[in-house]
């Protein structure tokens, strides 16, 4: 851990060192032929970087310069299909080898960089692997995806107890690290996937915005972003509004249904989401129990294939009122809701304000039987 904590120390101070005028260079090796071309890109929908640069003698080179950091991928591009993600990485003014091979339906990247940060983040996964000893990882994750729900309880049940040891290994290398690059990512998840309340995603902010190496960098920006959009959904606040069709195609608006209760929970999930079907029985029991004390749901699903919804309600029994504009990720509601993780709630007063944004499941019953009684 002391070296992880130097190479942190190390690669702020060589944010603030950089000379301007310096750039990188990203050498990508393939042995597939069928490749044309390369895209390194920082696959962002809002402000795209996307650089495309063609294969010659089995290779594709790309220079440039970035301000201080920033977290890019590679992706390959093949006549007539879609660009398929090779690898994800962090950018700095630094030289980088990649070179990879197929993994069944992934590629396996091999990156060498002079980067401390990417260095720093090497260092760290090779402890995370230390701790999972001579176990295949890998081998077990694709015969888990092949394998029927037997066969997948078996492998979990070896496989859990290692990605523990590894998620230890992590915790640890954030608490002695709390201004590293990678600490910084893995808070910046966690605001994104609202794994953390609102204060603390502001307290995170105010740590990193404090250094100022990381202010102009585009992981700052994205931060303050995602703070300032659960702030604004935060309880105290209007819950936005929004219209979409129901499974017979006639439009709903959400400023029409949370009148009739005094609460509404907003239910974002998906047919194909699994952690959503487990959960609807439990909500299933809980809006039995509170349906009669002015308790309502709407359902929002981020399917894009409405026969495997409307299978869904009917399977699950789900009887509350359904919408979707069938868009999957790019649903107008998920996007006015900040949604990037499914199951995910809000609840609403009759007046359309926010009452609890993002509860968990355990906190959801706790809720309702203290604002219902």
């Amino acid at each position: 851990m002391k070296k992880l904590l130097i190479l942190a120390v190390a690669a702020i101070a060589a944010l603030s060192c950089t000379e301007k005028k310096a750039g990188y260079t990203v050498t990508v090796n393939t042995e597939d032929e069928s490749f044309t071309s390369f895209i390194l890109t920082n696959r962002d929908k809002e402000n795209p970087i996307a650089d495309t640069v063609a294969v010659v003698d089995k290779k594709a080179v790309f220079k440039g310069s970035v301000e201080g950091f920033d977290i890019r991928s590679i992706m390959g591009v093949k006549e007539g299909e879609e660009p398929v993600n090779i690898t994800r990485f962090f950018l700095e003014n630094a030289e980088y080898t990649i070179s990879f091979t197929p993994d069944g339906n992934h590629y396996h990247a091999e990156i060498v960089s002079n980067g401390p940060i990417q260095m720093e983040k090497d260092s760290l996964e090779k402890l995370v692997e230390a701790a999972y000893g001579d176990t295949d990882m890998d081998g077990l994750y694709q015969e888990y995806m092949a394998g029927d729900n037997k066969l997948k309880d078996s492998i979990w049940a070896i496989v859990q107890p290692l990605l523990e040891k590894g998620q230890e290994v992590e915790k640890e290398y954030y608490a002695n690290n709390p201004l590293s690059v990678l600490t910084m990512e893995e808070l910046y998840s966690a605001i994104r996937y609202s794994q953390i309340d609102l204060d603390s995603s502001k307290k995170v902010y105010e740590r990193f915005a404090a250094v100022p190496e990381f202010a102009n960098t585009t992981l700052m920006k994205n931060m303050k972003k995602e703070v300032e959009k659960r702030e604004a959904l935060s309880p105290g606040h209007q819950a936005p509004d929004f219209t979409l069709n129901d499974p017979d195609g006639n439009p709903v608006t959400f400023s029409e249904v949370y009148p009739k209760n005094k609460v509404t929970m907003i239910d974002f999930w998906a047919s194909w989401c699994g952690p959503c079907r487990r959960f609807n029985p439990t909500l299933i029991q809980i809006y039995a129990k509170y349906n009669k004390k002015g308790f309502g749901i709407i359902g929002v699903s981020l399917d894009s294939e409405k026969d495997k919804w409307v299978e869904a309600i009917k399977k699950d029994k789900l009887v509350w009122q359904h919408v979707s504009d069938l868009q999957y990720w790019n649903s107008e509601a998920g996007k006015l809701y900040n949604i990037s993780s499914i199951p995910q709630s809000y609840f609403v007063d009759s007046e359309g304000k926010i009452l609890l944004a993002s509860p968990s499941e355990e906190q959801i019953e706790s809720f309702l039987e203290e604002y219902l009684k």
